[in-house]
């Protein structure tokens, strides 16, 4: 297998280069008094991750934020490869949801909220990695 097709390197590689956003989507969560945000970032292109969103924001949202996102790449980019959305969620909110949804991320979300940065889950590649975003890559 190639870092290219790699489940985990992709899923890294989505939180990586949606940064950006994962710190808008954490500020506009603690600025409405979200307790512990996480954030859910999917890749709305992905089977499993545009499910997830279509469900959160209806098929026409998302058919027509990944129409968008096609008109506007003429030239794919590394750092916006694909349609994302970003979701923050309280902690005691979600962990049970992820759990049940992503077994495998039940070690990880136990652990409790980071103090060193943002919990990440990033939906993509037909499953889900949890990474922590330090707080020194905000850009």
């Amino acid at each position: 297998m190639t870092p290219e097709d790699d489940p985990l390197e992709l899923q890294q590689s989505l939180v990586e280069s949606a940064l950006p956003l994962v710190f808008e989507a954490y500020d506009e969560a603690v600025e409405a008094g979200v307790a512990h945000p996480m954030i859910v970032l999917l890749d709305c292109e992905d089977e499993l991750g545009g499910e997830i969103a279509r469900g959160w924001l209806g098929e026409d949202a998302i058919d027509d934020a990944i129409a968008a996102q096609a008109a506007g790449d003429d030239s794919p980019s590394e750092s916006d490869p694909t349609t994302v959305l970003a979701r923050a969620i309280g902690w005691d909110d979600a962990q049970s949801d992820l759990a049940d949804a992503f077994p495998y991320l039940k070690p990880a979300l136990d652990q409790g909220p980071p103090e060193d940065g943002v919990f990440v889950v990033g939906v993509t590649a037909g499953g889900a990695s949890a990474l922590t975003a330090p707080w020194d890559a905000r850009s």
